[in-house]
């Protein structure tokens, strides 16, 4: 038997996929058994006098490092706050996902970006170092420890004044959602109209806060389950002997965008034209056309399309058809839909005409592209 301490909170969309992740594992293991804090986990009461095997922990603070340092068994880590030479990592790979908050940010037309962060913990700023290298340069930065952003009794005063002192717009990067909470509300109550002003990414889709904020707040999507389930595959390694290296680290991609109201706009010099990729990128889905696009913004067809070809680079025509092919490459890697479905719910409607136009665009069927997808 195998006995293995699972120390975090499962207080947070993060644990709870990390732990759902462990325990497929487990279940495919006969021998091993799972210790942790909740009813459904066999009892730890008591890490220091607790005889196992290892401890796979989500290492939040110097303390818990310092103390888990302390046990003398092999320890995975799932956080990447804190590096421990005696530890394992398996993380998300935070450098990407802050690549990915770039690429989705610059994708809606800002040119002004900003950051905020959680000062002394290793993924924020590896989530900053991501992000700074995908917009290629420095960006105006705010950061506060943990228990600062996630104790609401403390003053918004330095916030408010760093989001009163951005030029607008400007698209913000959140380096959780947690802190992408908070400047959200505060915008609001400073009268920053959101997304117009500021456009607000967080991390972690902790999908019900998000649903609730006003406007509702977009996320980068991780791979929880993936970080949890690799992070049992090491420790069971580990105790086999054949194990990674204390120190190593291995790191999981994030899955993608969930972008809801704080970034679904376009920020452009050309107001009727940000009006019409805005309505594009909200609609597309409904399978609208060029002549839907002509009405909603009021103007001549030919007006409209020298103007958005002038800012765009591209016609009405090709900017829904490449929206509705993001759509339904973010169907095809993060749901398990029918082809008829990802083709209904990207707005191309016909599952023959979606195939034609996706081989045409990525040179393989959807089906192939799905595949590949998930073994990258």
């Amino acid at each position: 038997m195998r006995d293995i301490a699972l120390c975090m909170e499962l207080s947070d969309f993060y644990d709870h996929g990390i732990a759902r992740g462990i325990v497929r594992y487990a279940k495919s293991r006969p021998g091993w058994r799972l210790y942790g804090y909740g009813w459904m986990f066999r009892p730890l009461t008591d890490l220091k006098t607790w005889k196992g095997d290892g401890v796979i922990s989500r290492v939040e603070t110097s303390r818990d490092a310092d103390r888990l340092e302390s046990l003398g068994l092999p320890v995975v880590d799932v956080a990447g706050a804190f590096s421990r030479p005696r530890f394992r990592h398996v993380t998300n790979d935070d450098f990407l996902t802050g690549g990915e908050a770039a690429a989705h940010l610059k994708a809606c037309g800002f040119q002004r970006f900003a950051f905020l962060g959680v000062s002394g913990t290793g993924w924020s700023e590896e989530r900053r170092r991501g992000f700074t290298h995908g917009i290629s340069s420095a960006v105006p930065a705010f950061t506060r420890g943990l228990a600062w952003w996630e104790n609401p009794r403390e003053s918004p005063t330095a916030l408010a004044d760093f989001l009163s002192g951005l030029e607008l717009p400007t698209a913000l990067f959140a380096c959780n959602d947690t802190t992408g909470l908070r400047a959200t509300e505060l915008a609001h109550r400073l009268g920053i109209p959101v997304p117009e002003g500021l456009a607000i990414l967080g991390v972690d889709n902790e999908d019900i806060l998000c649903e609730l904020a006003s406007p509702t707040l977009s996320s980068i999507m991780l791979d929880c389950e993936a970080i949890g389930f690799h992070a049992a595959v090491v420790m069971d390694a580990v105790l086999d002997g054949s194990g990674p290296a204390e120190g190593s680290r291995a790191s999981i991609p994030p899955r993608q965008v969930a972008e809801r109201e704080s970034t679904r706009i376009f920020s452009c010099q050309d107001p009727i034209v940000a009006r019409a990729v805005t309505f594009i990128r909200a609609r597309t889905h409904e399978g609208i056309d060029v002549g839907d696009v002509v009405r909603m913004a009021a103007a001549s067809r030919r007006s409209l399309e020298m103007r958005f070809r002038a800012a765009m680079g591209r016609t009405i025509h090709e900017e829904i058809v490449r929206t509705r092919l993001t759509r339904a490459r973010r169907l095809l890697k993060g749901t398990t839909l029918t082809m008829e479905k990802v083709a209904a719910g990207s707005g191309f409607g016909a599952v023959q005409r979606f195939h034609s136009i996706f081989r045409r665009a990525e040179g393989m069927s959807p089906g192939e592209w799905r595949r590949r997808s998930m073994n990258t």
